[in-house]
């Protein structure tokens, strides 16, 4: 049988002295003194390098298009 039963208002009194007992505790308020350090700044961002697949899908692409319109334009005049 459990002897220490823990109704609701026993948790909150025991949360109340908890928080009364905090400011006491030189552990729990040393984090609060100790001055945060300041944050780094993100890097720039560097320069964009060559990409040989975008090249390619571009080249190609583009040729598509070229040999799209060749094709609407030569069925239009012939």
């Amino acid at each position: 049988m459990l002897l220490n039963m823990v109704s609701p208002t026993n948790l909150t009194d025991h949360i109340s002295q908890l928080r009364e007992n905090k400011q006491a505790s030189s552990v729990l308020n040393s984090g609060e003194n100790t001055p945060t350090p300041p944050k780094k700044k993100a890097p720039a961002p560097k320069e964009a390098a060559f990409d040989a697949f975008m090249t390619i899908s571009y080249t190609l692409f583009l040729i598509a298009l070229v040999g799209q319109l060749f094709l609407i334009i030569s069925l239009d005049i012939f």
